[in-house]
């Protein structure tokens, strides 16, 4: 449950909302409209503690996630399209890097009886069977 009291927003000493309260509950879903200017991506900065208002409260659980998408996009002029998307996806490119490293090792080793090369094989087979269920 996200509870919101008394909330204010000011701009310049100019309110943008005031004593506004609601509560969110679980399984709740809502929707946000008003016309431009009236204060709906800063209300959701509020709820997402991306800005503080300048007064009231908004209490979130410890256990409750907000994520927020803004409007305007910070984009990075520097990758392309594809090299962001794989971003997401970059630490499986590690964990398949760090198998590919061990396997190479397990192929040059020649201490087939040591514990330290049954502790890398056991460390290959967890981590390849982790990247299979990924």
């Amino acid at each position: 449950m996200i509870s919101v009291e008394g909330l204010k927003v000011e701009f310049n000493a100019t309110p943008l909302f005031e004593d506004v309260s609601y509560v969110i509950n679980k399984k709740d879903r809502i929707a946000l409209v008003g016309k431009n200017g009236a204060g709906k991506s800063t209300m959701l900065k509020i709820l997402a503690g991306l800005q503080q208002p300048t007064e009231g409260v908004v209490a979130v659980p410890r256990d409750c996630t907000i994520g927020y998408l803004p409007q305007v996009m910070v984009l990075s002029d520097s990758r392309t399209v594809m090299q962001e998307a794989e971003l997401a996806f970059e630490h499986i490119f590690e964990m398949q890097a760090d198998i590919d490293r061990m396997n190479r090792e397990l192929a040059e080793r020649t201490d087939y009886e040591s514990e330290d090369y049954q502790k890398l094989i056991d460390r290959f087979t967890h981590e390849n069977e982790r990247f299979l269920m990924m």
